[in-house]
């Protein structure tokens, strides 16, 4: 009988012990949680942009991680927003992360993000641009990236401005076409293009909006092709972008550019599908991949590096350096809050001011504050211009990110 109690004994001690180990392991370790859509019709861009927040993990533990532990991610997979919703309270309730990272989508950006700030979780925006995610007044929701508005008034100055002249128009007499997918994406694009268009006393040739899963594009084209424009301005994803760009040379569209906003027109899978029918042809309004000049984004050559030897091919599209680059600002709000505490991440997030020369992207970071109608929104973010050339996406805008030698470039 001793001898089974000595056991008894001994079994619970080892118990205790492992238990006791384990739990010092997982105070070893800050649990971040992410939204991506890692399968489904966005996984592409999901995933890609899921790996930008990858590198800057890698990058920060190899410093030694945060508050001296290193760096977990607890992923969430959000095909769409319902599972978007569902993941999140999953994160926040079983996984009991304190910063939820995320995550493209627009729409899914909006379900997560309202869901993680019922739990008084973090909600970081990485990539997402429509502009209702830092509009509805909700304090533990942060974005590092522009807005969708910001996009489509950028995508309306590069017409007016940039290529108006450059085609022998002006302000006045240049048609533009506002072409959009209809989720929030696309809708806020499409009302920075309407707000800005006003504003300068523009009035579009025609400001139509689709379902981008619809399989037939054809009856949108010939309503753009009626109003004969110089240059349209689409918002889209990539497959629907693929398909509204092969029937409109189908049906006989021609314009002098298509200026897309950011979405699946920068995607390798977009130039691969329709060809060099696209170069000189099609610009982008968007974030910039790693094809920036070393001289004006320092750091960048090393950071396209790190994705190869990671993930162990090129980059897939532009997506993961600005969800790097917002993952860092992260990093340096956690150190600065010393905390993991909602309440110290907040107020660190909102004393947040980072002068563009100290960011990978050349601009700053500060939070638009509470009372603001944006809360929470990076007010000195901006995009840059790229256009396919050669089977290539090469910055065009400003001309110090280009790399040498690399201009706009209109077709006669």
């Amino acid at each position: 009988m001793k001898r089974r109690v000595f056991f008894l004994i001994s079994v619970a001690v080892l118990l205790g012990f492992a238990i006791s180990q384990m739990a010092n392991a997982a105070e070893e370790v800050i649990k971040l949680g992410t939204i991506f859509s890692r399968t489904g019709p966005l996984a592409n861009l999901g995933l890609e942009s899921w790996r930008g927040a990858e590198l800057a993990r890698i990058v920060q533990n190899q410093k030694g991680g945060l508050l001296g532990k290193k760096i977990e991610f607890v992923n969430g997979d959000a095909v769409d927003p319902k599972a978007a919703v569902s993941e999140t309270e999953r994160l926040c309730t079983v996984e009991k992360v304190p910063i939820i990272l995320g995550s493209f989508s627009s729409s899914i950006s909006l379900a997560a993000s309202a869901k993680a700030d019922q739990y008084r979780v973090i909600y970081w925006e990485l990539g997402a641009v429509g502009d209702q995610i830092t509009q509805r007044g909700l304090k533990h929701v942060f974005r590092t990236c522009p807005t969708g508005s910001d996009l489509g008034r950028d995508q309306l100055r590069f017409a007016v401005n940039v290529l108006a002249p450059l085609i022998g128009k002006s302000k006045d007499t240049i048609r533009i076409a506002s072409v959009y997918e209809d989720s929030a994406y696309g809708t806020a694009c499409a009302e920075g293009i309407r707000d800005l268009a006003h504003e300068m006393g523009i009035k579009l040739a025609i400001d139509q909006s689709y379902n981008f899963k619809a399989s037939d594009l054809s009856s949108l084209v010939m309503r753009v092709k009626a109003a004969n424009p110089d240059v349209i301005l689409e918002s889209s994803y990539e497959n629907d972008g693929i398909l509204f760009f092969r029937q409109s040379q189908e049906l006989g569209l021609k314009v002098k550019m298509i200026v897309g906003s950011g979405g699946g027109m920068n995607l390798p899978g977009y130039r691969n599908a329709l060809g060099s029918a696209v170069d000189n042809l099609v610009c982008n309004v968007g974030y910039p991949g790693y094809n920036l000049n070393p001289a004006y984004a320092r750091g960048i050559d090393k950071l396209a590096e790190l994705y190869v030897k990671t993930f162990k091919k090129e980059p897939t599209s532009v997506f993961s350096v600005i969800n790097y680059m917002g993952t860092m600002v992260l990093w340096d709000v956690i150190q600065r809050a010393k905390s993991l505490d909602s309440a110290k991440l907040v107020k660190a997030a909102f004393e947040t001011d980072i002068p563009g020369d100290q960011t990978l992207l050349r601009y700053g970071v500060k939070f638009a504050q509470p009372g603001s109608k944006n809360m929470g929104q990076n007010i000195l973010a901006r995009y840059f211009v790229s256009q396919w050339q050669n089977g290539e996406l090469v910055i065009v805008h400003p001309e110090k990110a280009a790399l040498p030698g690399k201009r706009l470039v209109i077709l006669k």
